[in-house]
């Protein structure tokens, strides 16, 4: 039977459900993050045949100690914190779980869009704070999804997810992707165009690109000045693919509408953090994948690869070759 090195914290309250789906016979070695030493990670990964991700990362030097790992499987879509260039040379295949939590991402994307566009947010306290129909609620300065343009940057997965949920809002859907997407402009009515174009035309434009040196900082302040100042902006992807000192310029000289993020280049954020100050911007702490339906799905596909693999078939969703 397979040994498997699960990097996940012991203080992870799902980690039972993860577990559940887990082959009778299969050797579950645990690694918390947090509380491990390398040694005996080291010693651990010496004869494991998989590296399963749930949280955590291995050290390079786990990776050139895994001599027999044939896979590491991530339980997330993005694989920014592994050294991809390192496992290929090592010959480790990397498969993330992308599409697992693609529902939840695009769930939560369209509530970002929601939340900004209503001012759900200060409602919120107003109410809770006996105040009626303020300003903010008053609906002069609250906007409807309805018949908006919308752009998806990254139409993979979670993108096509979002484009699928816009339908009952009878959007133009415009899109930005290296790869075209023909089923789904079909389905959706989306329309492949270049960044800028997207840019200048989108009502809401919304993120979902993977971290790569490519994306880093794909949203800058050239990008900004391009888009509407009437423009929301949604990033439930990497806070570094929006350069976040342009972004929050953009937002205090109102360049922007406004913004809803649930990621940031620096996490957890610091509380300081000058764009947590904004009113014009709903935030959120890197959740959007995290629902209770998501957590069986990934383990399922993060197990099933492996048994791919333990079958001598190739993994699915590799992010390096093999």
């Amino acid at each position: 039977m397979p040994k498997v090195l699960f990097y996940a914290g012991f203080d992870n309250p799902t980690i039972s459900v993860m577990l559940q789906q887990v082959p009778a016979g299969w050797d579950i070695v645990r690694v918390d993050p947090k509380a491990s030493s390398e040694s005996e990670q080291l010693r651990q990964v010496a004869d494991a045949d998989f590296i399963w991700l749930y949280g955590g990362r291995p050290s390079d030097a786990v990776l050139r100690a895994g001599k027999k790992v044939r896979l590491l499987q991530l339980s997330s879509a993005g694989y920014d914190g592994i050294n991809v260039a390192l496992a290929g040379e090592l010959g480790i295949p990397v498969a993330n779980a992308s599409g697992t939590n693609a529902q939840g991402v695009a769930e939560l994307a369209l509530t970002l869009m929601l939340a900004v566009y209503r001012n759900l947010v200060h409602m919120d306290a107003e109410t809770r704070g006996g105040e009626w129909l303020t300003t903010h609620s008053a609906g002069t300065d609250s906007f409807e999804v309805l018949n908006k343009t919308v752009g998806i940057v990254g139409l993979g997965n979670i993108g096509g997810t979002v484009a699928k949920l816009l339908q009952g809002f009878d959007p133009t859907l415009l899109y930005h992707d290296i790869v075209p997407k023909p089923e789904l402009e079909k389905r959706t009515g989306a329309r492949r165009v270049k960044l800028d174009e997207l840019l200048e035309r989108s009502d809401i434009v919304t993120l979902h690109v993977p971290l790569t040196p490519r994306t880093r900082h794909m949203i800058g302040t050239r990008e900004l000045s391009m888009m509407k100042r009437s423009a929301v902006l949604v990033n439930t992807c990497r806070g570094s693919v929006v350069d976040e000192k342009a972004l929050y310029q953009a937002l205090v000289d109102r360049r922007i509408l406004g913004a809803g993020l649930d990621v940031f280049e620096k996490e957890p954020v610091d509380p300081a953090n000058p764009v947590l100050k904004l009113e014009n911007v709903v935030v959120a702490p890197h959740a959007a994948g995290k629902t209770s339906e998501s957590y069986p799905r990934r383990a399922r596909f993060s197990i099933e690869n492996m048994q791919r693999v333990l079958a001598g078939k190739p993994p699915l969703n590799l992010v390096t070759p093999e």
